[in-house]
């Protein structure tokens, strides 16, 4: 029963992420499910202070909570088993207050009419999204969100340690999931003000992000690292000479965005 805190915050922090990730789809792709709440009459200028409210919100609990320094510190409160699972299910808890506070500003950047085009950047959005979720299965999906970690503390198991491997997507380009997000953001046949403030908002957060954690990965890794990076691109999937077989993507058991690491 000494691991029951462990097992519940990570069942219901996988189930919170499954909620939100569906509410991200309908967000994303128009409002399958019901529109966000909006603030009557709200000015622009208020709309739009409170929709960069939610994007900083999001990005620093993912920056802070994915630094090494924080892990060390929060890890001597909580369960190091827990500490995956927590991390996801805030992260749920802003995602979801993201989409459902989001505020509409009036103004469209550009609209395409035309359906069969329409259902081509339809289709563009959904594949960015499987790419996000075939990037975590690519990985480890379940140790990505808390679920094996969970798992091993149920059974008495110490965390598994690093491995180097070189899943498909990521012998593609190194951050396969963030190219991903990126074709979510930008895929949309009505780019209206609020969507673009989403999308250019996520790009610089996904940007810095990369850059960060590259710097972690090569002090990590090292050489291994610097080899992956000359070897394939970070997110332009561009023809590159490869060296070798083994400069592959690298993944780091708590995380997974980049081959080594999730942004977080």
């Amino acid at each position: 029963m000494k691991h029951l805190p462990t097992l519940v915050v990570g069942v219901v922090s996988y189930v919170l992420f499954l909620v939100a990730a569906l509410y991200g789809l309908s967000f994303t792709l128009g409002g399958i499910l019901p529109d966000p709440i909006s603030i009557p009459h709200a000015p622009d200028v208020l709309a739009l202070f409170v929709d960069v409210g939610l994007l900083l919100a999001f990005g620093i609990q993912h920056s802070v909570m994915a630094r090494s320094g924080w892990k060390k510190r929060w890890t001597t409160i909580i369960p190091p088993a827990m500490e995956r699972s927590l991390y996801v299910l805030l992260a749920s808890c802003i995602l979801l207050a993201v989409f459902w506070c989001w505020q509409p500003i009036s103004g469209v950047i550009w609209q395409i009419d035309r359906t069969p085009i329409r259902a081509v950047v339809y289709g563009i959005c959904l594949a960015g999204w499987a790419i996000v979720v075939l990037s975590t299965f690519q990985i480890d999906h379940f140790e990505l969100f808390g679920l094996r970690q969970m798992w091993q503390a149920l059974r008495d198991q110490p965390p598994r340690p690093i491995e180097f491997k070189r899943p498909f997507l990521y012998r593609i380009v190194r951050h396969p999931m963030m190219v991903g997000f990126l074709l979510v953001f930008w895929a949309t046949p009505t780019m209206t003000v609020d969507r673009i403030v989403l999308a250019l908002g996520m790009t610089i957060y996904i940007l810095v992000g990369v850059s960060f954690e590259e710097r972690a990965l090569r002090r990590q890794f090292g050489a291994t690292y610097e080899k992956y990076q000359t070897e394939v691109p970070q997110l332009i999937p561009f023809p590159r000479k490869r060296h070798s077989a083994l400069g592959t993507a690298l993944r780091d058991t708590s995380s997974g965005s980049s081959a080594a690491t999730t942004q977080r």
